[in-house]
């Protein structure tokens, strides 16, 4: 027990506790003496001089009264008389209770008699009545004048002998504090004195072990876990040292095998990578190589080291790399159609890449892995089928004309009359016919745009017109399935740089769908204004909606809504619908809510504002 820290530090602070004790007790003492002598000045003297000063005050009220009565103020001399007679009885009965100085008494005796003559000779004096104002001036200047002035002078000597009574305890209060307060600087001073040498016999004791540990502990963090601390006592400190000099060789035997570890994972990890056929690349935060496999540095240029080395990556990752090791996510598109072109061994490879955040276990970002999906042999079967259905749509069309101008011949009656059965069915026949034709023509529309075999003749046109021509040809057919199509576009926006039959045949797309969609009593708005350098477009009905799972499929080739009620085509209009806004230079997106309608917005970029043309205007149709 003697040999625990606590009983060391409880031994240094005892004696700072006995003198703060024994300081407690001696103010303690001392504040209480000062108190006493307070209340002997307030209890012995302070009443009795306030008592001969009411009896003083009270005297020359009754003198005055007297006088009234000499000068015929019979009723107002009674009145203050009697007022005041009372209040001069107070006073002396309060002296007369406080007798607590030699010769007070004699004092007071003094005062009682000659209280007593006074008021007899008042009695006399108003017992003479307004006729004897004679007697009445004689009496006050011989008898009652002269009492007047031994009373005054009798209080005066009471309120004297208590004024120098005052002044002579409050002499003695002031030297008590004087010496309690050289007393307690003395003692504050002597408590310091000691105070500072427990302290600092006290702190040599407890920190020379602890800054021991502390600097081996610092050294460690450095890396130096070879650390040995002195054990100096048996008490706490000397068990914490104990504890750091076995925490330190745990550590060294963890280094060791963890070390071990490591290299294995490393190399692990290395063959890991180094066993895939497609490129990886492995970087830290600040983008630095860390891993990279065989493919990566043949294909992707990136130089085999041990250490983290700098990296520039193609034009295409760069962007989204940074995005991802930002803490943002792969935003990189996956159609095949947006692979990487790469040479490897003199031939030209496509890959998909996708960039994949690294996270700790305190889900921190440690990294990023880029992955290039070798999709050379799916690029070219796309190619391929591309090319098929180009050569095979381009085959079809030129037939199929002849069979339309076959059907339109025998529908003019041309070769003869028809039977109105003949008559329906080749109606029917030409109908499904241009179905077909619009198929092909969309088949081969969407190959040559892939394919970058459609030249875009783009010149500056105002949003307004756009949207005014969209309008225009759709306005017969919304009127007629009872649908109301509208749209707003705001005065003096920007020309945007478009072809204009192309964006005609986005507008055709989307506001045909909305009305498709869209059924009797909705309505249909179209919109452009000016976004951030672009100008943005949107075509909005209030129709049966899209489910949210189909909306990330919506834009893909030969994709229609399953159990929509008024699907129609071969689901290649929307797929058209965005190559041509990328080819622009703009995006397109959907958003829909069942039941409630579909909102597509796309982009167009704006014309250079040095060019000469000129906005037509606003429009607001509907």
């Amino acid at each position: 027990m003697f040999k625990t820290l606590r009983f060391r530090l409880l031994l240094g602070i005892a004696p700072l506790l006995a003198i703060m004790v024994g300081l407690g007790l001696w103010a303690v003492v001392m504040f209480t003496r000062l108190g006493g002598r307070i209340d002997v000045i307030l209890k012995e003297n302070y009443r009795s001089v306030l008592a001969a000063e009411g009896m003083k005050e009270s005297l020359e009220r009754m003198d005055s009264a007297l006088l009234f009565a000499i000068g015929g103020e019979e009723q107002r001399a009674h009145e203050q008389f009697d007022e005041f007679r009372p209040l001069f009885e107070k006073h002396f009965e309060i002296e007369r209770g406080n007798v607590t100085l030699p010769g007070e008494q004699a004092m007071v005796d003094r005062l009682t008699r000659l209280r007593t003559e006074y008021y007899e000779q008042a009695a006399r004096l108003f017992a003479l009545g307004p006729a004897g104002k004679e007697q009445r001036t004689h009496l006050y200047f011989a008898k009652m004048l002269p009492l007047f002035r031994d009373i005054k002078t009798a209080a005066d000597d009471v309120l004297e002998l208590n004024q120098r009574n005052m002044e002579e305890e409050s002499a003695r209060a002031r030297r008590a504090a004087s010496t309690s307060t050289r007393v307690m600087a003395f003692a504050l001073i002597g408590a310091s004195v000691v105070a500072t040498a427990i302290a600092l016999t006290l702190s040599r004791s407890l920190l020379g072990p602890i800054e021991a540990v502390t600097q081996g502990a610092r050294a460690m963090a450095r890396g130096d876990v070879d650390q040995v601390v002195p054990v100096l006592s048996g008490d706490e400190l000397g068990e914490l040292a104990a504890a750091f000099n076995s925490m330190a060789r745990t550590i060294r035997d963890f280094r060791q095998a963890g070390t071990a570890r490591l290299l294995r994972a490393q190399k692990t990890a290395q063959a890991t990578i180094d066993s895939f056929p497609d490129p990886i690349v492995v970087v830290d935060p600040s983008g630095m190589v860390e891993r990279a496999n065989p493919a990566a540095r043949r294909i992707l240029g990136v130089v085999a080291t041990n250490g983290p080395l700098p990296w520039t990556p193609p034009p295409q990752l760069k962007p989204v790399l940074a995005d991802v090791l930002g803490g943002g996510t792969d935003s990189l598109p996956s159609a095949l159609d947006h692979a990487l072109s790469f040479r490897d061994d003199g031939q030209e490879r496509f890959f998909l890449p996708r960039i994949v955040a690294i996270r700790g276990d305190a889900n921190g970002l440690i990294g990023a892995a880029v992955v290039l999906t070798d999709v050379t042999k799916f690029r070219l079967v796309d190619q391929l089928k591309s090319d098929m259905v180009s050569t095979v749509s381009h085959e079809l069309k030129t037939p199929l004309t002849g069979v339309q101008m076959a059907v339109h011949l025998l529908l003019e009656e041309s070769v003869g009359p028809l039977t109105p059965k003949q008559a329906e069915l080749l109606m029917a026949a030409r109908q499904d016919s241009e179905r077909l034709l619009a198929m092909i023509n969309d088949l081969l529309d969407l190959t040559r745009i892939e394919q970058g075999r459609v030249a875009l003749e783009l010149r500056p046109v105002a949003p307004a017109d756009l949207v005014a021509d969209a309008l225009a040809r759709f306005e017969p057919q919304a009127e007629s399935e009872g649908v109301t199509l509208s749209a707003s576009v705001g005065f003096a926006l920007p020309p945007v740089l478009a072809d204009v039959e192309r964006v005609g045949h986005v507008f055709d797309n989307l506001v045909g769908n909305a009305l498709a969609h869209t059924e009797r009593g909705g309505t249909v708005r179209l919109t452009a204004a000016a976004d951030d350098g672009q100008m943005r477009f949107t075509v909005e009905d209030t129709g049966e909606g899209i489910a949210a799972e189909h909306l990330p499929r919506l834009f893909e080739k030969f994709y229609r809504v399953p159990h929509s009620r008024h699907s129609r085509g071969v689901g290649l209009g929307l797929a058209i619908t965005r190559e041509i806004v990328a080819a622009h230079g703009g995006q397109i997106e959907v958003a829909s809510q069942p039941g409630r309608g579909t909102t597509f917005t796309f982009t167009l970029p704006t014309a250079p504002s040095n060019g000469d043309f000129q906005s037509a205007g606003a429009v607001a149709r509907g």
